[in-house]
Parts: C-alpha cells; sequence; structure tokens
C-alpha cells in the first residue's frame, strides 16, 4: 500500500495561495522560451520581444507633495540593512544580492525546479517622480524593488496568464516567493515576511514594502482606515492625504503593480525586454 505524499509548506497555502493549487506550468517569469508552442486555450495574446518604450512626463502635474512626501534620507532609511542604498542628485542607487533575509523554501522543490543564486542588482529609484502621459505596461524580470532587496514582479506567468490566482497559478513558499531559471527570487503579490507578524497593524495604513522604477512607493494591502482603499487606479495605486501617490497591494489581480503610473527608469532594463499588456488575463475557459 502506497504512503500519502507528506502535506509540505502548509503556511503556503495558507498565506500565499488563494483557491486550489495546481502545478505551475514552469516558472519561467523572465520571459517566454525561445518557442513558443500553440497558445492555450483561453491566454492572452504573447507579447513580442521589442524596444522599450518609452515614457514621457505628462504636460501637467499634480503638486509636489502628490508626487514625493519623504525626502531622500527618508526614502534611503526606508530599506533593511542587507541592503546598500547611495543618494545621488536624481536617485536612490540600490545594490542586492537578491539573497532573501527571511525564511524560505529549500529550492529547487517537487513545484519548482529552480534553485537561489545570488544575484548583483544595480537599481535606480528615481528621487523625483513624475506622472507620465500615459501609463508604461510591466515587463517580465524585475519591475521595482523590495526594502529587503528582492525584486517584484508582474502578475502574469511566461504564458501570459495569471501567475498567482485560477488553474495557472504558481506556486509559492512560506513568504510568498520562488525563484526563476535565472535563480531570481522574487515576489508576485504581496511577500509578507517582508512584515512581521503576517498580519498589518488593525486601523492603520499597511507599512511601506518597496519602490517601483518609477519612483513612486509600494505599500501593504490597507489604507488609512485599516481597510482596503476602495479607489485605486489601473496602476493599482492612489492618491491618500499621508502618502501621496503610492501603489498598494491587492488580494485580486493584478497584485501590485498593474502598470506604471510615472516616468520609468528604463536603466532598470539592461536591453530588450518582454513588455505584457495591460489589464487582467481572460477567465479560464
Amino acid at each position: 500500500m502506497k504512503k500519502n505524499r507528506p502535506v509540505v509548506l502548509v503556511l503556503t497555502l495558507y498565506f500565499c495561495f488563494s483557491g486550489a493549487i495546481f502545478y505551475a506550468q514552469g516558472p519561467g517569469d523572465w520571459g517566454p522560451p525561445p518557442w513558443f508552442p500553440p497558445p492555450l486555450p483561453g491566454a492572452r495574446p504573447r507579447p513580442g520581444r521589442g524596444s522599450m518604450p518609452e515614457s514621457k512626463p505628462a504636460a501637467q502635474q499634480p503638486d509636489a507633495k502628490v508626487l514625493s512626501m519623504m525626502t531622500p534620507q527618508q526614502k534611503a532609511a526606508t530599506f533593511m540593512s542587507n541592503v546598500k542604498v547611495t543618494i545621488t542628485d536624481k536617485y536612490l542607487l540600490v545594490e542586492s544580492d537578491g539573497i532573501p533575509n527571511h525564511p524560505h523554501a529549500n529550492f529547487p522543490t517537487w513545484y519548482n525546479p529552480n534553485r537561489i543564486l545570488k544575484q548583483d542588482y544595480h537599481f535606480k529609484i528615481p528621487l523625483n517622480p513624475q506622472f507620465a502621459e500615459k501609463t508604461t505596461a510591466l515587463p517580465f524580470g524585475p519591475i521595482g524593488v523590495a526594502i529587503n532587496g528582492i525584486p517584484f514582479y508582474n502578475p502574469y506567468n511566461a504564458q501570459g496568464r495569471d501567475a498567482v490566482m485560477g488553474p495557472n497559478a504558481e506556486v509559492f513558499d512560506s513568504c510568498c516567493g520562488h525563484p526563476d531559471q535565472m535563480g531570481r527570487y522574487h515576489y508576485h503579490k504581496y511577500p509578507t515576511c517582508i512584515n512581521n507578524p503576517f498580519k498589518d497593524e488593525p486601523g492603520k495604513h499597511s507599512s511601506l514594502i518597496g519602490w517601483a522604477f518609477d519612483g513612486f512607493p509600494i505599500y501593504g494591502p490597507n489604507g488609512d482606515d485599516g481597510k482596503p482603499p476602495t479607489d485605486l487606479d489601473s496602476s493599482n495605486g492612489h492618491i491618500d492625504a499621508g502618502h501621496g501617490y503610492h501603489y498598494q497591494c491587492t488580494t485580486n489581480f493584478p497584485y501590485i503593480l498593474g502598470s506604471y503610473k510615472g516616468v520609468v527608469e528604463m536603466s532598470n532594463f539592461p536591453g530588450p525586454q518582454v513588455w505584457g499588456a495591460q489589464g487582467p488575463p481572460p477567465a479560464p475557459r
């Protein structure tokens, strides 16, 4: 008589994975493979590989406090001690080795064949963000960086489907991350281990958890009243009196960012990227 398969990653099932568990189609978050199999029913059209999009400032900008409510020194201080941050006249220069400073699964695992590898990240976060004349779709690979030096990824898997929920969802460890084929550990959704304990403080705005590559901050799921805001735009951001414009994580798609609201610092993308289309993927058929 065969033994039952051991239950693994209980915390993952409880905190980091909503709905039924399905085996990942292959955590290829850095972009599609060099060959393209026939599209699956209900899948998004696959984005093409090409030049980077333009990201230009809008002609009309809001009040400076909306765009940035923190000094450069305050922004630099948001990062943890395992991250090196240098302030210049235009940027926060963020250096990280990409190794998570919190518990993680012992990759490779039964659900992810990749291992976590040391990286040499050098990211630029604009100190004076501006709204762009139009939003910019998110590329595959890093789209921002958490305060512990781990990159955020867009909400899609390599096949252009929802990476977090639904029948094509990937599996994450108990801290809501996993590595891609290049060994880059990353987050597609709110990384609960950045804040400990797992729950945000009741009745208060969630903490800052990272920065997008357009210079706007990223916070956890709750607004000023301790509840998820109901006025998020298509980029998953909004304005409030205490934080200016900022992104907030959500339990539903797109989870972290839906697109870039601001002018994107393109030097964070060394070479052609795979740029995904905006908007949620269609429902599975």
